[in-house]
């Protein structure tokens, strides 16, 4: 790896024969704003050079990623805010206060930057209003709010009816808002009139007339919680905590169950226990484990939980690493059908405890006592045979996976129990064992979800017992599966071909037709109405049918957006679209190629890795938020975002900044780059980048031929490194080594290699 500075240089750079400040505006009209906030940071260091013209454009640049606090660090204590550049700093200041919800002196701020507008033009008149009139929104002033939406009216004709409904939303007067929806025309707002309706109603607290239209809409939730901030006696709040319980039944889509639990989590209703049961059960089957953990712990205190709860509650306790606190749970279950179940769990949450002796005595008493129970007991043998492979025990490991492959036919392990012990086979030097399974597990299809794996492992087989015809013959059979297939791909590579080519085709032209539509949506993004963006763009997104998805797609990419580009191509490809260069490029495409290449680059990668890994990560969203909080195009968490902040010394690291895609691939690429030099073999370190090191050194020191390694040995090449992603236990694990590795040969495909 070079030293990182180098690589903020690289992005800092100012163009040739410009001032820094000329150049840090270059980059924003270039809409790379990260860059110029990092080519001003040492212009704002000095003294000599921090004038107001460098301060208000490193402002504007920091509004541009939405770093607010910076903003207003820069701002707050300047004295020539409203003296001069027509109090621009103001208006930064008012969207800095918007985007912290500081919402009492946005309306100061806003009130002073659309003061005295003098020759100010129009379209940043009409900005500035808007911002006074959401900050009157948030504040509940809604007759102010109002009115300064209908002056931003006329400033802004091209988003007349988003702010139209703006202002119906906050007009108290029902005739004044019929009147106002009439004159709303755009496809995408006049679906949002109903909505805007209730909005209002719900604003000028007409609770039943809120509460009645959400019901139309199907806006459950939003009805309870109108009609509780109306509720007063406590049979009304118990009839409204009834309706919540009832929200949790299981034809309720999941995205309203999710609002139901925030409702519940910010009023606490009356629930009986039984409704709070439900709830629980919910909220576990919605992956919200702590809502269900809170529940069921509230219900445990008045009464003794059943079999099947103690199970589900034991298991949102494990989603919450309460790992001591589920095993508490799952031990003692005896209800016939939950005990093995439950035995199994609690063997598990012992392990997960860092118990690893009574968590593998307690898994053998699962097989042992429950022998019936396919779903515990074979589970039980699988995971007891992935702790002796730790242990160097391979051929118990075997002995536990072939016991598993005949005994229990249904198991969803079975399929990868019967490939592993062949592979084990296979390494202790028994090749015609390994061909003899995989061949007998192909012929009775045995092996669904793992076919293509165990064709290519029968060929390997053959291939160490000297059938190099027979596993040619295997090989060039994967290979027909083409280069969307990891298998494909690694029989390609024992044949030593790339047999893929792509269409030498035009791209397809987006159609003219949508350019007001984006532009629209571009300038609501500017103006923080986001949400009105997303109507415009979702409607476009939702029309596009069939093949006709790929000039859409094509119009998205061209704006910038290469996930939903991605997701429309797919759609086309679905619907019996060519694969030709053009489509491939929008399956695949090649997103922020500056970034991409200049950091790719800095740390010695193939920029179409990276790509791979994004795909994956991300599927080129900048905004893609996990549930563990990983952000961005490469998921960059912000404990590691802050850790690699101080090593690659960025100035003032906002966890915002992650969402930035010059930010976000330059931590990313520096992370990955630091797996991937831990580890000779590229596959080892792209499992690090999704599991971690430590779970990668465990897979390392213990393979499946049994010869245990030393940990000063992990770094060591291993012989075989397409057995060690086999020897994964985690499924998405697995599946995601196999899936960046598949999309780097699509890539190179596509791209021809590293450009």
């Amino acid at each position: 790896m070079r030293h990182p500075l180098l690589l903020l240089a690289l992005i800092a750079a100012p163009l040739a024969a410009q001032s820094p400040i000329a150049a840090a505006d270059s980059a924003l009209r270039a809409n790379q704003p990260w860059r110029a906030t990092l080519i001003l940071t040492p212009v704002l260091a000095s003294p000599a050079t921090r004038t107001p013209e460098a301060i208000l454009v490193a402002a504007r640049a920091a509004a541009a990623w939405e770093g607010w606090s910076t903003v207003r660090k820069l701002l707050e204590r300047e004295t020539w805010l409203d003296s001069q550049f027509d109090r621009l700093g103001r208006r930064l200041l008012a969207e800095a206060d918007l985007g912290e919800f500081r919402n009492a002196q946005a309306i100061v701020d806003a009130s002073t930057a659309a003061a005295a507008d003098g020759n100010r033009n129009r379209e940043e008149q009409g900005r500035r209003l808007v911002l006074l009139a959401r900050a009157y929104d948030r504040l509940d002033q809604l007759d102010s709010a109002a009115t300064v939406y209908r002056r931003a009216i006329t400033l802004l004709p091209d988003l007349a009816d988003w702010l139209t409904l703006r202002a119906a939303g906050v007009t108290r007067d029902s005739a004044t808002r019929v009147s106002l929806y009439r004159v709303v025309a755009l496809p995408a707002a006049t679906p949002r009139i109903p909505w805007t309706e209730a909005l209002a109603r719900d604003r000028s607290n007409d609770i039943e007339g809120a509460a009645t239209r959400y019901d139309r809409l199907g806006a459950h939730v939003s009805a309870i919680k109108v009609r509780w901030r109306g509720a007063v006696t406590d049979a009304d709040k118990r009839t409204l905590a009834a309706a919540l319980a009832d929200v949790m039944k299981p034809a309720t889509p999941i995205a309203d169950v999710r609002d139901a639990l925030d409702l519940i989590h910010a009023i606490d209703p009356p629930f009986t226990r039984d409704e709070r049961l439900t709830v629980a059960r919910r909220a576990a089957g919605v992956t919200r484990p702590q809502d269900a953990v809170d529940q069921f712990a509230r219900a445990a205190r008045e009464g003794a939980l059943t079999s099947r709860d103690k199970v589900t509650y034991g298991t949102a306790l494990g989603a919450v690493q309460r790992w001591a606190d589920a095993a508490d749970q799952f031990a003692g279950i005896t209800d016939p059908a939950l005990a093995g179940q439950a035995a199994y769990f609690h063997a598990r949450a012992l392990l997960r405890n860092g118990q690893s002796d009574a968590a593998a005595a307690a898994l053998r008493v699962v097989v042992r006592r429950f022998p019936g129970d396919t779903n515990a007991a074979a589970i039980a043998l699988y995971l007891l045979s992935d702790l002796a492979i730790d242990a160097g025990q391979v051929d118990s490991a075997r002995s536990n996976l072939l016991r598993l492959a005949n005994k229990y036919p249904t198991s969803p392990q079975r399929p990868h129990a019967i490939l592993t012990a062949a592979l084990i086979a296979l390494q202790r030097g028994k090749p015609e064992v390994a061909a003899r399974e995989l061949t007998q597990a192909i012929d009775a299809k045995l092996v669904t979800g793992e076919v293509d794996a165990s064709h290519y492992w029968l060929a390997r087989a053959k291939l160490a017992m000297g059938d190099s015809a027979g596993a040619r013959a295997g090989f060039r059979e994967l290979m027909a599966k083409g280069p969307e297939s990891y298998y494909a791909v690694r029989a390609a590579a024992r044949l030593d071909t790339i047999p893929w080519t792509t269409l030498n085709a035009k791209p397809v032209a987006p159609p003219d037709s949508l350019d007001g539509v984006f532009d629209r949506a571009h300038l609501l993004d500017m103006l923080g109405l986001d949400t009105e963006a997303k109507f415009e763009r979702d409607r476009i997104s939702a029309e596009a049918k069939g093949v006709e998805a790929e000039r859409v797609a094509e119009a998205f990419l061209a704006r910038g957006f290469v996930g939903k580009a991605t997701q429309l191509g797919s759609r086309a490809s679905s619907a019996g679209a060519p694969k030709d260069a053009a489509l491939w490029q929008l399956l695949y495409p090649l997103p922020f190629v500056g970034t991409l290449y200049d950091a790719a680059a800095q740390e010695h990668l193939d920029p179409l890795l990276i790509a791979s890994v994004i795909r994956q990560e991300s599927g080129f969203e900048p905004h893609a938020t996990s549930r563990t909080n990983a952000r961005g195009l490469m998921q960059v968490e912000p404990s590691v975002g802050k850790d690699l902040a101080q090593v690659l010394r960025f100035p003032d690291f906002d966890p915002a900044q992650l969402w930035l895609p010059p930010v976000n691939l330059t931590f990313g690429i520096y992370h990955f780059a630091a797996n991937l030099s831990r580890y000779p073999e590229l596959e080892r370190g792209i499992a690090a980048y999704n599991a971690g090191t430590s779970r990668v050194d465990r897979w390392t020191m213990a393979p499946l031929d049994g010869r245990t390694r030393t940990a000063d040995q992990i770094r060591d090449p291993i012989p075989d490194v397409e057995l060690f992603v086999e020897r994964i236990p985690f499924v998405e694990t697995r599946d995601y080594v196999r899936q960046v590795i598949r999309n780097w040969a699509v890539y190179r495909m596509i791209y021809g290699g590293n450009r």
